[in-house]
């Protein structure tokens, strides 16, 4: 139930200075003006966008398209579905990335770093945000993924809820007490989960009202190269989490492991989209293109393996994995679908 390798003695602290911040500078202007972080006009709108981290989105709004594309020609897409499927995903991944940093901070697993500054998010630890003000943030955030929900439920039945219950469980449960997966080593095989088959799976469910089966086959891709960004992410931070008492795979197996495995989720997630795409539509481009949206990540990986530092490794692997949705997307919408069997 509790933290994982976490020393009692260090909780109490933590929650005497989240309970001290909650007491603090509730006003995002003034407490700005303070710190002289940014000007005060701008300061309301800027810390909200900054944490709902909007890199982070095309990978989970792109496999909505890609499982969309995968089983109907365009002109057959449920346009106005389509749109609040978009809406449900990305409003709740941003709900997600909240209660992360949430959790995170009030457990005192983010600290102040370094490299703060060349970090996505990171906005309590660097004081810009209060707890009070995240909270905020993520009720505003959930009033409309309700009625982009209401909408789905709606027009699809009440079967939808399975897919929308296993996306609300991973947020939650990923750090929030008394489940925190990510301290317990579950982080890759929960984000594998809900951005593979639950999510693929539920976007196709909406479209045709079945479960369709070239929706689950890309979410093997699709769920591996999403997890690549989360399995970087513990990678770079793996000293910090320790000293925070998370246990992620790179406790487990060690920062080398953690870095081969990294690796080894992005070489099958974009070997096994060309396959899939070159066998299902007969379109020899897959086995050609979808390999190159990874070269960009070259630099970046000497550099992991050259024992260097990279800051920003989940946003530069979140791009690479973007480039990779895009082909798919492009293809599956030349094609008309992924087909019916291998070509």
């Amino acid at each position: 139930m509790g933290l994982v390798g976490r020393s009692p003695a260090r909780i109490p602290g933590r929650l005497s200075a989240t309970a001290s911040f909650l007491k603090g500078d509730r006003d995002t202007n003034a407490f700005s003006k303070k710190h002289g972080l940014f000007p005060a006009h701008s300061a309301r709108l800027k810390p909200f966008l900054a944490e709902l981290r909007a890199f982070s989105f095309p990978v989970s709004g792109l496999p909505v398209v890609i499982a969309v594309a995968a089983v109907r020609p365009v002109p057959q897409w449920r346009l106005g579905l389509l749109a609040a499927e978009l809406a449900a995903v990305l409003l709740l991944h941003a709900l997600g990335n909240m209660l992360n940093d949430y959790f995170d901070f009030a457990a005192g697993a983010d600290r102040p770093g370094p490299d703060d500054d060349s970090r996505p998010g990171r906005l309590l630890v660097r004081g810009i945000l209060t707890p009070a003000q995240v909270r905020t943030e993520c009720v505003l955030v959930s009033l409309p993924l309700a009625v982009a929900a209401a909408i789905i439920l709606a027009a699809c039945g009440p079967f939808v809820l399975v897919f929308a219950a296993v996306g609300l469980a991973g947020a939650w449960a990923y750090t929030a007490p008394p489940f925190r997966l990510k301290y317990r080593a579950l982080g890759e095989l929960t984000i594998f989960v809900v951005f593979g088959p639950a999510l693929m799976l539920g976007a196709a469910f909406v479209q045709t009202g079945r479960l369709e089966p070239a929706a689950l086959l890309l979410s093997l891709p699709v769920g591996l190269a999403t997890t690549a960004v989360l399995a970087g992410n513990n990678l770079r931070d793996w000293e910090e989490d320790r000293g925070g008492g998370v246990r992620t795979l790179t406790h487990v197996w060690g920062t080398r492991a953690q870095l081969w495995f990294y690796v080894a989720l992005l070489v099958a997630a974009f070997l096994i989209s060309a396959g899939i795409g070159a066998a299902y539509s007969g379109r020899l481009a897959w086995l050609v293109a979808a390999p190159l949206a990874a070269v960009p990540l070259a630099p970046t990986i000497r550099s992991l393996f050259a024992e260097r530092r990279v800051p920003d490794l989940d946003e530069r692997t979140a791009k690479a994995v973007s480039g990779l949705y895009l082909f798919m997307i492009a293809v599956l919408i030349w094609n008309g679908g992924l087909g019916g069997g291998p070509s």
